[in-house]
């Protein structure tokens, strides 16, 4: 992938520095098998931290986040720190049910609830009782291989966590926070533009109203253009995909339709477009829903499936890919079993639809546990449209889109993947995002201008 592009001479200088450390990586991996990419996230990420190749990719710009979901964007430490020190936050937890719930209002009698600065402050201390909120906010853990042994086990903890995520972050004001947080730290990463999945749950307020969808909606619009107001020159904009669930039934996708329609007439500029989300071998495959996803496509509204995010061969979710296709899909979300669907994967070329890879998340969520055997790294040598993007973000640990474009960059792309692959990348998150022509024009230019100002910098911090 990006093997045709003429690099200019500054950018060949910073190619020799990006590469020299890259080799010397490699090198030390290949000898002592110790070797990030082959190893789970959750154990490296501090080894990732200290890589040269790393901090080289920090300073990129990395142009646009095209795959990451709402309520896991921002970092689940911030939430912790910040969320849950607010007033008026309370929760319920029985550690006979395995049951933790949060929100900024005293729901019901269902259960004992109680303020969590009061459970705070009967802990040893505030560290410890952080720590444990942690472990239930995020999927991250220093022993993944004891906590998650099989997928299913993985799933129900990932789900579990999301649940509890969306129960705290929507108190409006919270979701204001988390919301401008989370864009916060893609721009911090140089990501200049994101497509966010977003579901849509109704936001509250304190006196117990709860917002409409539309009314949500114009919050998350409000939001981002604050956001853009306060870093016009570092961020290009949002759009939305709206993404509900896949465990439906026809009716209810028909709903998500109307709705869609309304939505694409309030919020033209916002909603880029459609997909259904969730496990795939515990929701409804997309053939069981065709009739409603069909009028979605009739309609014009681009859709953008997750679809193959399975290492299942025959079964309904890895046969999603194939549906997606026939759909129409923009890109398809993770896209991980096309490579066992040759006619599939040749439309998906010839029509230039790509996979959104996201690594660290199929590797997380045990598709492949070495990501040098990720499918994508086939697709990378054939040169298959591909992006790269986070899924998950904040709730695996990885802040931002540096640490997915390290282990694209060093498994992905293999040993001799250089400046060209990394700039390659960049420019397909523009390139395939739901921008229509002229904002792409726009949005690459001022890519290029941080591009340039990039490759600057790393000269004049190495002479």
């Amino acid at each position: 992938m990006g093997r045709e592009r003429v690099l200019t001479a500054e950018e060949e200088a910073v190619n020799e520095l990006l590469m020299s450390a890259k080799a010397a990586e490699m090198a030390y991996g290949f000898e002592t098998l110790d070797f990030p990419p082959s190893l789970n996230f959750m154990t490296v990420r501090h080894k990732i931290e200290a890589s040269q190749v790393f901090k080289i990719i920090k300073q990129m710009p990395k142009g646009a986040v095209l795959h990451q979901h709402d309520t896991s964007m921002t970092s689940t430490k911030w939430v912790v720190e910040e969320l849950t020190y607010w007033p008026d936050l309370y929760m319920c937890y029985s550690k006979e049910d395995f049951l933790l719930t949060m929100f900024f209002e005293h729901p019901d009698q269902s259960c004992s609830w109680r303020l969590v600065r009061e459970v705070r402050a009967s802990y040893p201390s505030a560290k410890e009782f952080d720590a444990f909120l942690y472990g239930h906010l995020s999927l991250f853990t220093d022993d993944p291989e004891a906590k998650y042994p099989n997928n299913d086990i993985l799933w129900n903890y990932f789900v579990d966590s999301l649940t509890l995520m969306n129960d705290l972050v929507t108190y409006r004001p919270a979701w204001e926070s988390f919301l401008y947080q989370g864009l916060k730290e893609f721009c911090n990463d140089n990501v200049l533009y994101l497509e966010l999945r977003v579901r849509l749950p109704p936001l509250y307020e304190l006196n117990g109203t709860h917002l409409t969808v539309e009314e949500t909606m114009a919050v998350n619009n409000n939001t981002v253009h604050r956001f853009l107001n306060d870093h016009a020159h570092l961020y290009y904009g949002t759009r939305f995909i709206y993404s509900p669930s896949r465990k439906v039934d026809n009716a209810t996708v028909e709903e998500y339709f109307q709705l869609m329609k309304e939505l694409r007439a309030l919020f033209p500029d916002l909603i880029a477009g459609f997909d259904i989300v969730g496990q795939e071998s515990k929701g409804e495959p997309l053939k069981n829903l065709l009739e409603p996803l069909l009028k979605i496509s009739a309609a014009g509204i681009p859709v953008f499936y997750h679809a193959g995010e399975t290492a299942w061969m025959g079964l309904d979710p890895d046969e999603n890919v194939i549906d997606a296709l026939l759909l129409n899909t923009s890109r398809l979300g993770h896209g991980y079993a096309i490579v066992k669907h040759p006619v599939a994967k040749a439309f998906a070329k010839k029509k230039n639809i790509p996979l959104e890879v996201c690594p660290i998340s199929n590797q997380v969520l045990q598709l492949v546990s070495d990501l040098r055997n990720h499918p994508a790294a086939s697709l990378v040598a054939e040169g298959f449209p591909l992006v790269v993007s986070t899924d998950s973000a904040g709730m695996l640990g990885a802040q931002g889109l540096s640490y997915d474009f390290y282990e694209a960059f060093m498994a992905l792309g293999g040993a001799k993947a250089d400046l060209r692959f990394l700039k390659q990348l960049a420019i397909n998150s523009i390139r395939y995002s739901s921008l229509d022509k002229a904002k792409k024009t726009k949005l690459m230019r001022q890519w290029t201008g941080k591009w340039k100002e990039f490759v600057a910098s790393m000269l004049e911090q190495h002479n």
